[in-house]
């Protein structure tokens, strides 16, 4: 008799004293934002359970301003309408027990939205290639964590095969405190396309791993091209993977929509600053190279529309050039910058073009700042540590 009693009353315990999260519906993804600009947002999480979800959300302290429901998913994604410019905006996310009796405050964080135009001055990070089942994604994280950005740019690569099943282990957790307060925006990598990314079907790899996960721009053809603005600059975003042999990524030739996109998008522009962000570099000393073929299609549209800087990736390390022009360094040129080395196994200079700069197979990420004329870049190793730094003044 006092053995079942013992049993009776650790099961009455467990069922009426255990925290109500025990046998509640958990968030397993996220949560990360994801699109924000001065007035909206996007933000996204999964369930462990095909379940509703509520979400409150305004200006910081006050998170109850809007409240809202999703459907029964997974995948869940909301849309933040009604924000303030340049606000730092907070949001609490509820989600329900197993039989539904009840709900609890599953997450909570903020973030910041963008600034508009009359505010020239704006800080961001830079970063790519992180893909990666190494431990080398997480001290770059945490230096990175120490930075209170306006945003993100990935320049490709984010998961190693390009799977969805990995990028929990290489993207979602990893920089879980950043994509929860801060909005990342991601260029396309070749990865991104899978492990088989030459075959014809390779985009259809890209619907089901990548798109349904992600909230890009949709101004261009999102996410393979797309622009926004922040502050007093505009950034681009292009899908240059035709030129590695993706038959399925948009091409980027004279004559393609997205090249006459890129110019309308360029000429139009009443920003100070005009930064593009891609995957294959156009100068570069590492292993892959330089592009040729893609520096011929889109430099001189670069140079005509006064492009003052270029992040890269897809080479594991950190290059940064001198102004550059025509293959040959020039002050009348652009700086490429290639930004590899976020947690991929690095790679090592192969060339010694004149027109780099600075060349360092070490794992990285840049922090830019941008105050009206000037900016300021610092690239940080994973220890924390100054590697290289410039100043660009117009």
């Amino acid at each position: 008799m006092k053995t079942k009693s013992l049993i009776w009353f650790l099961f009455f315990f467990f069922i009426f004293a255990a925290p109500i999260e025990l046998f509640a519906v958990k968030i397993i993804r996220g949560p990360y934002i994801e699109n924000s600009n001065t007035e909206s947002g996007v933000l996204r999480f999964r369930l462990d359970k095909s379940t509703n979800a509520w979400l409150t959300y305004g200006a910081y302290p006050n998170c109850n301003t809007f409240m809202t429901i999703s459907g029964a998913a997974y995948e869940q994604k909301f849309m933040l309408y009604g924000l303030l410019s340049d606000t730092k905006h907070c949001y609490r996310i509820f989600v329900p027990n197993d039989d539904n009796t009840g709900v609890y405050k599953a997450a909570e964080s903020f973030f910041k939205t963008f600034k508009g135009q009359n505010k020239p001055y704006l800080e961001f990070i830079a970063f790519g290639d992180s893909g990666s089942i190494s431990d080398d994604q997480y001290p770059i994280a945490k230096q990175m964590e120490k930075f209170n950005p306006d945003f993100l740019i990935h320049t490709g690569d984010v998961v190693q095969d390009g799977l969805d099943r990995d990028a929990d282990a290489q993207y979602f957790l990893p920089y879980k405190n950043i994509i929860a307060k801060h909005s990342v925006f991601i260029s396309l990598g070749n990865h991104e396309y899978g492990k088989f990314y030459k075959d014809t079907d390779a985009l259809k790899f890209l619907k089901k791993n990548f798109s349904p996960f992600h909230s890009m721009p949709v101004n261009g053809k999102s996410p393979h091209y797309y622009y926004f603005d922040n502050g007093n600059a505009r950034f681009i975003s292009l899908d240059v993977n035709s030129y590695y042999g993706i038959v399925s990524a948009p091409s980027i030739a004279k004559d393609s929509k997205q090249y006459k996109w890129l110019e309308w998008i360029l000429s139009r522009s009443k920003q100070e600053w005009n930064i593009v962000f891609l995957h294959e570099p156009m100068y570069s000393n590492g292993y892959h190279g330089s592009s040729e073929r893609l520096r011929e299609v889109l430099e001189p549209l670069f140079l005509k529309y006064n492009v003052d800087l270029v992040f890269q990736g897809h080479d594991h390390n950190y290059e940064r050039t001198y102004p550059v022009k025509e293959g040959e360094a020039d002050e009348d040129g652009i700086i490429y910058v290639t930004l590899g080395g976020g947690g991929a196994p690095l790679y090592f200079k192969r060339t010694n073009y004149d027109w780099s700069a600075e060349f360092i197979p070490a794992y990285h990420f840049a922090h830019i700042t941008i105050k009206k004329n000037k900016l300021n870049m610092s690239v940080y190793d994973k220890s924390g540590d100054m590697i290289d730094d410039l100043e660009i003044k117009k």
